[in-house]
């Protein structure tokens, strides 16, 4: 595994958390860096990835569960997916069916990965900036 896989998962995994809506404390770091090894552990097949529903965060391999996590601080209501490298909103329903992994995408999930406000208001900001160094150009060619 390469830094940059690692450094990859560790930041899914952290947004996956973020999602959830976990505030930070020992016990999420220790819930964190759990489920970075599992992710990153190299017996790991390409298709293991961690579900959130309900209150339980769990570990998949081949479509069965094999870790459990109770996390009942979690304030996110939709059912979560997560694999090394994405993440996804699911069909809880659907899953909980027939183990159907209907991805709904990331909507409403933005918000919970780390530095997305601080982008988003630095852009803001620039195109701020740009609209006004326009406006003060038009304003000499004008005058």
């Amino acid at each position: 595994m390469t830094p940059q896989d690692l450094q990859r998962t560790a930041y899914t995994v952290e947004c996956f958390l973020n999602a959830l809506r976990l505030e930070d404390s020992p016990a999420r770091t220790g819930l964190e860096e759990d489920l970075v090894r599992w992710l990153v552990d190299p017996a790991r097949h390409k298709t293991d990835h961690l579900i959130y529903q309900q209150g339980t965060l769990s570990c998949y391999r081949n479509a069965r569960p094999v870790r459990s996590f109770a996390v009942p601080q979690a304030r996110q209501v939709q059912t979560l997916w997560c694999n090394s490298a994405k993440l996804s909103a699911i069909n809880g329903t659907e899953f909980s069916r027939n183990g159907q992994l209907l991805m709904l995408g990331t909507t409403g999930l933005l918000l919970g990965m780390p530095g997305v406000v601080a982008a988003q208001d630095a852009r803001k900001e620039q195109r701020s900036s740009n609209n006004n160094n326009n406006n003060n150009n038009n304003n000499n060619n004008n005058g």
